[in-house]
């Protein structure tokens, strides 16, 4: 087999002799069988666009795979391959693997069939990862046939597929009876010459399978959501490795728009800043914990928050979120300064002065009575007046009270949220119409230049949508 360590000068060589210019050549696609997990355990093979879940460990060893290969994505980005048919054993390799057997020659599978590639550099050329070729046993090799070889540069061979009518992305519709229509453009041939498979999320079981262009599905009558896919496939055999996509909801959820989106801040100067607020509108208490907020970039769940923010603050405390009438959830994008999403109350402006929320908490905290602290000295008593709401004590400039132990203790003692907390929560009204909620994201879910945000129940189901 090729060493990396010894293609170096022939490659160059090559370049040198020919003129071939790397980074001007058209890219043309050819499959390759990545191996990827989310953040859960199972691993899958990405093939033609689909994921296909390796089911067990003596499926992984049958083909050779290699647990260095294994790339760790994104939940999101895991979720946006449709699931295919599971990889089992004695099937044939997955489109794109590099195999190869007692020899140095490395095949490309394409089409069921081996390709021979040549040399490294047409290797490189193409970004095959040298460490995911899989050595086989002759045997088993020489049971695949042989195709052409790979050339430098390949010319197209799959089709692409778009989508004409149908319902739109994340749009919603009344009716149980949709249709599709698409096309697509076939590199190696007439566009007649094409065929398609669809595919529909929450309905087929399968891939299916017809010369037509489009197709219609009499879906039942309750609400759901689908997700419709359809790839464009020529006569030769090659499937557009991009399958299309469309999502959508029939019928709403039975909280459409009793909750809704009432604002959304997408573009500030930190993204993690970023957030929008959902207001009950409704009468009754809704729970919103598990809904989903999707955008063009990102599907997230709204998590669980503390009800009654005591000292310390901690999240085995967290309980789902139940807006009553007219309350607000401000969700915003980043992580939270106290590590916990938390439902407001007459004191959590303290928390301001030690950790950065934004937009700013409500600095409302409840003042103490005179009679509290008329007993401290003079001094002491003109600074408690002069403190503001919610503030924390800084006396290191203030002689006169940094050397007044009396004085020092009662504000350690009384002008924090943990005291705030104890000696107002008994209050009717100490507990706010608001709750922070912090999606804890490292990359920005909003679009800036337009977006259309979708608000969904537990089941899926449209609750409210926001564009701008």
């Amino acid at each position: 087999m090729w060493k990396k360590t010894t293609i170096l000068i022939p490659f160059l060589v090559l370049l040198a002799i020919f003129g071939i210019q790397e980074t001007s050549a058209a890219q043309v696609y050819l499959p390759k069988a990545d191996l990827v997990r989310g953040s859960g355990y199972k691993v899958y093979v990405l093939e033609n666009g689909v994921r296909r879940w390796i089911p067990d460990i003596k499926t992984f060893e049958y083909f050779k795979y290699n647990w260095k290969s294994i790339k760790t994505i994104s939940d999101d980005l895991l979720n946006s391959y449709l699931e295919a048919d599971n990889l089992k054993r004695y099937r044939s390799y997955p489109e794109g693997s590099l195999i190869k057997g007692s020899g140095p020659e490395v095949y490309l599978i394409e089409l069921g069939k081996r390709r021979w590639i040549p040399n490294p550099a047409i290797f490189n050329k193409h970004q095959f990862d040298w460490n995911k070729i899989i050595t086989l046993v002759d045997k088993n090799l020489n049971k695949i046939k042989k195709s052409d070889n790979l050339r430098y540069s390949e010319s197209r061979k799959y089709p692409n597929t778009v989508i004409l009518n149908g319902p739109e992305q994340g749009g919603t519709i009344r009716v149980n009876e949709v249709t599709f229509t698409y096309s697509g453009t076939n590199p190696l041939g007439a566009r007649r010459d094409l065929s398609f498979e669809t595919f529909l999320v929450g309905y087929d079981t399968k891939w299916r399978s017809s010369s037509r262009d489009n197709r219609t599905y009499r879906l039942p009558e309750e609400s759901g959501s689908y997700t419709f896919y359809v790839r464009a496939k020529n006569k030769q055999g090659y499937l557009d490795p991009t399958p299309v996509k469309r999502s959508f909801q029939v019928g709403v959820s039975s909280d459409y728009q009793k909750v809704e989106i009432k604002r959304v801040r997408y573009k500030e100067k930190d993204f993690r800043d970023d957030y929008l607020i959902v207001r009950n509108q409704d009468k009754g208490t809704i729970n919103i914990t598990g809904w989903t907020i999707e955008t063009d970039r990102a599907r997230v769940t709204i998590p669980q928050a503390i009800n009654k923010l005591k000292h310390p603050f901690l999240k085995d405390d967290s309980s789902d979120i139940k807006l009553a009438y007219r309350e607000e959830a401000l969700i915003s994008v980043g992580p939270s300064p106290r590590g916990v999403s938390f439902r407001t109350n007459q004191c959590t402006g303290y928390l301001d002065q030690t950790g950065r929320f934004y937009p700013s908490l409500d600095e409302g905290c409840p003042r103490l009575d005179e009679s509290e602290y008329d007993h401290l000295g003079s001094a002491c008593v003109k600074f408690i007046k002069r403190l503001k709401r919610c503030q924390i004590p800084d006396y290191s400039s203030n002689s006169a009270v940094s050397t007044d132990s009396q004085c020092i203790s009662f504000l350690n003692e009384k002008f924090n949220y943990q005291a705030c907390y104890l000696d107002y929560c008994q209050k009717v009204d100490f507990f706010e119409k608001e709750w922070r909620v912090f999606l804890n994201r490292s990359i920005d879910i909003f679009d800036n230049s337009g977006d259309k945000i979708v608000l969904k129940d537990k089941k899926g189901l449209v609750v409210d949508q926001y564009s701008y």
